[in-house]
């Protein structure tokens, strides 16, 4: 659940900036348009942080031995250190085949 929690900090700190911006926004002529859907994203930060987070997966390289963060999505990512390919599954990081 720690990518669960980084992801609500992080739509925590989203949020009082995206009302700010989208109040601003309203003020002008095109607050209608653009600064109305602003606001609602501010809203909804702190509840989508978490979902975006959960996905995250952290590990090391099974070649390299180097910190990754990656999503579990099933598709071969590469190593930004080595530039091998490996895989992630629901809770390691293997080599690709």
């Amino acid at each position: 659940m720690e990518g669960a929690f980084s992801g609500m900090a992080l739509g925590m700190i989203a949020a009082p900036l995206m009302i700010v911006v989208g109040i601003m926004l309203c003020m002008t002529g095109w607050g209608l348009f653009f600064g109305v859907p602003v606001i609602i994203g501010g809203i909804l930060a702190p509840l989508a942080g978490p979902l975006f987070g959960m996905g995250e997966r952290k590990g090391k390289c099974p070649t390299c031995g180097t910190r990754v963060v990656t999503v579990a999505d099933g598709r071969v990512h590469h190593c930004p250190a080595c530039s091998k390919e490996f895989a992630v599954g629901d809770h390691e990081v293997a080599k690709a085949r």
